[in-house]
């Protein structure tokens, strides 16, 4: 009977642990704008709270009276996390350092840094308690336990189960855990000590050097998991440079990082982790290949199977040799085994979320991990095995020879990615919300020679400027007049001349801003003090500064200003050009019915609301669909190609009309301004829109 309250109440625990994290990346993605920095800060902030909870568990060990109070605590922290969740809204705002990653960190805090500490010292107190024989066995059952309450958020709870009522269920889960705890420590005497029975071990046989098994152990035991952690937190930052956002994502890693804890901890480490190591090195090879190359040319299918793969193989590794060098089981030594492990996870996650976006202005954290990972798969296969007999070493040296000549490849493959540029950077930033780059090519026409200036956002292309006199005012990519231009000249009051009131979400470097007439009234917005300051650096782009419109550039979140100007009752829109889409990056607040709602509230009868679908990984023209039957509104749609010519980019873009007679005939055929309707009645709509509360993306997700 202890034996299965054990495995349900460590089950739980861990089941809580890891399915409350993509519920808070979710929770306060809108307070900072939906950018994908969010979720890997989250994750640092959880590896941070991870070992305060392993070093909670140390002091706590596993005396009953002790475990006792800490039941209560939990109960205590399960009343204060329904509280903070049900009052998010007035407390989230009101975090304000002026610095985006440590107002996320403690956001984090606020919201489950309390109960998250106390459900952290699950495994370490549920295995003290427990004791003899097994309890690495219960560590693979709570990273199981992970991994399910990972999974089950983007598939089961984010689509149907609202924001709040998760909070409220992830409350009462604290509950039970807490009462499963009371009754596991009420049928146990106190935790044995060190001198346990346990059938594995003290210095466990290793194919790794019996000096690493020894004295070294506790520095290994935080060196791994550091590592490890690093690369988990920066193939999440690579990944999600161009892919949205989305819990699905998040939890793929994540669970791909458990999965391999689970194989390591299951009893095989002596048997995979040379294989582990080989197959790392080989596709840290194939990683290197597609080194400067976007997802979207490589593939989402391939680019995530490689990625993922390596994350899955390497983490395979590291924690394998983890295991092999574990101490034998006892209160102890199991509890600081654990709190190593945490420091470095600590450390390693720190490093890739908060100290190299600081200090480089380029995702620097990516190349290095690849560089770490192999060096260390190297340090583990180079050293033999403390044990090994003559007929293994022709083993030993091929596995040595092979993972080094996979190493040189890979060395040589990601530095030949350098250098092949033909144009060159004249900028490069990065800040909370992506890495920017500004590119220079000469360019030659009729009307003379000049420069072109291209912005890359991730590396996805969000404006070019021709500079060459009496080019610098042609639009560009996906802003030409059959694209979301041709809701500015498609307009009646374009066409005869009248002023016209333009709202931009996105600024960009303003391209759009290249219809602006004498007369109108153009506002932006941007969230990005970055691309802010390259769109109206003279030096870069002209876009903004040669408009003779009335400009308004508001550097925040758009909602939020459409929110305000909403209530302060501003003049209503002509236009509303939703432009936060393009590139997969799609920010979920500004996505959701009541986003919707609040554009057509802000938008003239007979105005037009364009929104730039323009992506590589999603496909949005089922979502364009079901909103235009939900608020009855005839819907446009035009899908360009690509023309180098007049630097066009293939683009799709939907325009909801209220009154679609007044338009111009959109330019469907139009020379070199190629483009065709897009039949949004053979669209198959949505099974349901996403609300502030509650829906998903995934289904439109194109693999």
């Amino acid at each position: 009977m202890k034996k299965t309250i054990s495995v349900f109440t460590i089950f739980l625990g861990s089941f809580l642990v890891f399915g409350v994290q993509p519920m808070v990346g979710r929770t306060i993605l809108p307070v900072f704008g939906g950018t994908a920095a969010v979720w890997v800060v989250c994750l640092c902030a959880f590896q941070v709270l991870l070992l305060a909870g392993y070093f909670y568990a140390h002091l706590v060990g596993g005396s009953r009276q002790r475990v006792f109070r800490h039941s209560a605590l939990l109960l205590a922290s399960a009343g204060v996390t329904a509280a903070v969740a049900l009052s998010r809204g007035r407390l989230l705002p009101l975090v304000s350092t002026g610095v985006a990653a440590f107002d996320v960190l403690l956001c984090v805090v606020l919201l489950t840094g309390f109960s998250y500490v106390l459900l952290s010292a699950n495994s370490s107190l549920v295995q003290s308690v427990t004791g003899g024989s097994g309890v690495y066995r219960l560590y693979a059952v709570s990273n199981l336990g992970s991994l399910l309450g990972l999974l089950a958020y983007p598939f089961l709870f984010e689509p149907h189960v609202g924001i709040t009522c998760q909070w409220i269920g992830f409350s009462f889960g604290i509950v039970v855990y807490a009462v499963l705890l009371f009754c596991l420590v009420s049928r146990s005497s106190d935790a044995p000590s060190s001198s346990s029975s346990d059938p594995l071990p003290s210095q466990p046989s290793s194919p790794l050097p019996s000096s690493t098994c020894s004295s070294s152990s506790p520095l290994l035991y935080s060196i791994l998991p550091a590592a490890s952690c690093f690369v988990l937190n920066a193939l999440t930052t690579h990944i999600t440079l161009d892919v949205m956002p989305m819990p699905l994502i998040w939890t793929g890693t994540l669970a791909l990082f458990l999965a391999s804890y689970i194989i390591g901890f299951s009893g095989v480490a002596a048997k995979i982790v040379k294989p582990a190591g080989v197959l790392t090195m080989a596709l840290l090879a194939a990683v290197c290949w597609m080194h400067g190359k976007p997802i979207a040319k490589v593939g989402l299918p391939t680019a995530l199977s490689l990625y993922g793969g390596l994350l899955l193989v390497a983490s395979t590794f590291l924690h394998s040799w983890l295991y092999l060098i574990r101490p034998t089981a006892g209160s102890s030594s199991l509890t600081r085994y654990y709190l190593f492990q945490a420091v470095g996870g600590a450390i390693g996650g720190s490093l890739a979320s908060l100290a190299f976006p600081s200090l480089f202005n380029t995702v620097m954290e990516h190349p290095v991990s690849l560089v770490l990972l192999g060096g260390l798969v190297l340090f583990g296969l180079i050293a033999p095995p403390a044990d090994v007999r003559a007929r293994s070493r022709f083993s030993a040296v091929a596995h040595i020879g092979l993972a080094v000549a996979l190493c040189v490849a890979s060395v040589c493959l990601y530095v030949s990615g350098f250098g092949k540029e033909s144009r060159a950077h004249v900028y490069r930033g990065r800040g909370f919300f992506g890495t920017i780059d500004v590119l220079e090519a000469k360019a030659r026409t009729s009307a003379g020679e000049g420069v072109i200036h291209e912005f890359v956002h991730g590396s996805t292309v969000h404006g070019i400027q021709v500079l060459i006199p009496g080019k610098e005012r042609m639009p560009t990519c996906y802003y030409t007049m059959n694209a979301s231009g041709y809701a500015l000249v498609g307009h009646p009051k374009y066409r005869s001349g009248e002023p016209m009131r333009v709202n931009i979400t996105g600024l960009g470097v303003g391209v759009l801003f290249a219809y602006g007439r004498e007369g109108d009234y153009y506002r932006a917005y941007e969230i990005s003090e970055d691309a802010l300051s390259v769109a109206t650096n003279t030096n870069l782009f002209t876009f903004v500064s040669d408009c003779p419109a009335e400009k308004s550039i508001v550097l925040g979140d758009a909602r939020k200003g459409l929110e305000a100007e909403l209530a302060a009752g501003v003049e209503p829109y002509d236009v509303i050009v939703v432009d936060a889409f393009t590139g997969d990056n799609l920010p979920y607040h500004l996505s959701t019915v009541e986003a919707f709602d609040l554009y057509f509230k802000l938008l003239k009868p007979d105005g037009i609301l364009c929104v730039n679908i323009s992506n590589w990984h999603l496909d949005l023209e089922p979502f364009m669909r079901t909103l235009g039957d939900h608020y009855n509104c005839p819907l446009l749609g035009l899908s360009t190609v690509d023309n180098y010519a007049t630097l066009q980019f293939a683009a799709k873009v939907a325009f909801f009309c209220r009154q679609p007679q007044g338009l111009a005939n959109p330019p469907v055929g139009n020379g070199l301004h190629q483009a065709r309707m897009i039949d949004f009645s053979r669209v198959k709509p949505m099974a349901e829109l996403p609300t502030d509360e509650k829906g998903s993306f995934v289904s439109l997700v194109r693999w």
